[in-house]
């Protein structure tokens, strides 16, 4: 990699977030990608991205806007936030992604799940959630789809119960894809 290339992966808090959270996520993130990480400032609120009549953040904004204003060493960058995502295909997203992109954003707000469960015995701890979809949501920006392992981080979680289930990290096959593709894209860009 040439000493100029971009080399971190950078959170960015949009909102109400929690440092411990942030700091977890990007431990997590360090060792499942093996890159460096860094936490940007809080954006705030993303309130250029509501949609009034819906009463939802558009995640396809968020993420125009994360890319066109990532720090000039950032490989790839998260956004992390607190509110209620959607995009133009689905009513409700946890995260999105840009496939083989530059930009992804995971959102706490549906992965809270019900509050009475919260005390429940089993019941997982919402850092464990954003965690897995960090990870997931960057998979996508490396080029991994969707697996059919249902343990595997990069399973499509069409639910909490999908998401709980799943490991936060990559199964044999999606880690050698994620150790090509993350080789193939330093050598192009070296």
């Amino acid at each position: 990699m040439m000493k100029n290339d971009p080399q971190f992966i950078y959170l960015v808090p949009l909102g109400d977030v929690g440092d411990t959270h942030l700091e977890i996520i990007a431990e997590s993130i360090q060792e499942q990608f093996s890159l460096a990480v860094k936490i940007a400032t809080n954006q705030g609120l993303p309130a250029y991205a509501l949609d009034a009549a819906r009463q939802q953040y558009n995640s396809n904004v968020i993420l125009r806007k994360l890319i066109d204003t990532a720090a000039p060493d950032a490989l790839k960058v998260l956004g992390v936030t607190h509110v209620d995502l959607f995009n133009p295909i689905f009513s409700f997203v946890f995260g999105e992604a840009q496939f083989k992109g530059k930009g992804a954003i995971i959102s706490s707000y549906r992965l809270r799940g019900n509050p009475d469960n919260a005390s429940k015995i089993g019941c997982p701890p919402l850092v464990s959630r954003l965690e897995k979809e960090a990870i997931h949501e960057l998979g996508h920006t490396f080029g991994l789809k969707h697996c059919a392992d249902p343990d595997c981080v990069m399973q499509y979680s069409v639910g909490l119960e999908c998401a709980d289930r799943k490991f936060s990290f990559f199964c044999p096959a999606c880690r050698d894809l994620m150790i090509w593709h993350l080789s193939t894209d330093i050598f192009l860009k070296a």
